[in-house]
């Protein structure tokens, strides 16, 4: 049945196999100043490489410099995905793809060209270096100064790229980044380093090569990353600032952005209104674009799926979105993905409850939290139980490869109805 499962199959046992030799690495005492045992190793690594960010304490104090690398490298591959980061290596070793090779990269970066493979994947790889260059640079003009050359420098590098991937992970003892709350200029380039991962690299790429001449000469995708993006980041952060008087916008809107994946926070959580935790569940359910460093169901499909009950409420058969038709499949594909996550959601929060009172609406936030790869907890991580560890590990993993993927690698394709037709019957609703 696995035989002809290799596009999903790939990235699955590859970021595994990534996840348990990191966790062996990381459990050595050259980068563990702590001892932690190998279940919460193995909790920091799968977080790590699944750009969610979960931590039960602090990296700066659970690990040395080298553990501290090894983390920054997983949110890396994290980042870049298991299939792009080896057809990257592929590409700049000249070496030749085979086309079976091809079906399972170009499957897992959305591409719409096989011959764009080495091109997507280089521009990928210079895009992210580039990025991440010009942002440690400028964190570094402000951590310099607070921390000194060497952990200035470090601290820059690490940030950028845990920004950038949406990782999570801080080197600021366990608080995130609750000290810089008034700093304006830190809070900016984060936000915007966080913005750029998680509004997807060929959306980047379609704004490169349209140079800004035309909004009208983007792609579909790519436009309604653009609006959508905005409204879910502008309108939610109105909302939690109109909640939330101590916070001002700027905080809310760093917020709104690092809850679509990152896990960032400056201030306390736990102590939110109601109000404001369910608006950072839906945006973490929501997450951020495909191709990007974000999880979530991703704002194309929450799009599909609103013009297509809008289209079906004003009695139309088709999906329009700007002028533009969807096709079925695209549409059928969107409300898969949706079903599947709020089912998983749903599945685990009935687990996390059974094993782990916290109360109803932690359960659901931390399982939102994990699903989504976002990171943002209300909850002390060290209270819970093994059990709870792992279904938090086992959610962060599928969030990461795709509950799609991992359903579809146990389903078999049915070939014997392609050429049928079957008799239509009405069903009333």
């Amino acid at each position: 049945m696995l035989r002809n499962k290799k596009s999903y199959l790939i990235p699955i046992v590859g970021f595994a196999t990534i996840i348990l030799i990191s966790a062996i690495i990381l459990y050595l005492p050259i980068c563990n100043l702590t001892q932690l045992n190998f279940r919460n190793i193995l909790y920091i690594t799968t977080s790590a490489i699944t750009t969610c960010g979960l931590s039960k304490g602090s990296v700066v104090q659970q690990f040395s410099f080298l553990g501290q690398v090894v983390i920054a490298i997983l949110m890396e591959i994290g980042a870049l995905g298991f299939i792009i980061f080896f057809s990257y290596f592929w590409s700049i070793r000249n070496k030749k793809i085979k086309m079976s090779d091809m079906l399972v990269i170009n499957d897992n970066i959305s591409g719409d060209n096989y011959s764009l493979i080495k091109e997507h994947s280089i521009f990928i790889g210079k895009f992210m270096i580039k990025v991440q260059i010009i942002g440690a640079i400028l964190l570094s003009l402000r951590f310099i100064p607070k921390f000194g050359i060497f952990q200035g420098i470090w601290h820059s590098i690490f940030m950028t790229i845990s920004s950038f991937s949406n990782g999570g992970f801080d080197l600021f003892g366990g608080n995130s980044l609750a000290n810089f709350s008034n700093d304006v200029y830190t809070q900016i380039i984060i936000t915007m380093l966080m913005f750029i991962g998680a509004i997807g690299i060929f959306t980047i790429e379609d704004i490169k090569n349209n140079k800004l001449r035309k909004f009208s000469r983007l792609k579909l995708q790519t436009k309604i990353t653009l609006i959508g993006s905005a409204i879910i980041i502008i309108l939610p952060a109105i909302l939690i600032n109109l909640y939330e008087k101590d916070i001002s916008f700027l905080n809310s809107l760093f917020l709104t952005v690092s809850s679509r994946s990152t896990g960032f926070t400056i201030t306390d959580l736990s102590k939110f209104n109601f109000g404001s935790k369910v608006i950072l569940i839906v945006l973490m359910m929501i997450g951020g674009s495909p191709t990007s460093t974000a999880g979530g169901i991703k704002i194309i499909t929450l799009t599909i799926i609103i013009f297509t009950i809008i289209s079906t409420l004003r009695g139309k058969s088709e999906t329009i979105i700007l002028w533009k038709k969807i096709p079925t499949l695209v549409v059928r594909k969107a409300f898969t993905i949706c079903i599947l996550f709020v089912t998983l959601l749903l599945v685990s929060c009935l687990l996390f409850g059974h094993f782990n009172n916290i109360g109803a609406i932690n359960i659901v936030f931390e399982s939102a939290s994990a699903l989504s790869n976002t990171g943002l907890t209300i909850t002390d991580y060290n209270q819970l139980n093994p059990i709870g560890d792992y279904i938090l590990i086992s959610l962060m993993f599928i969030g990461r490869v795709g509950p799609l993927s991992m359903v579809l690698l146990f389903v078999n394709e049915d070939k014997t109805d392609k050429f049928l037709k079957y008799p239509e019957e009405n069903i009333v609703l």
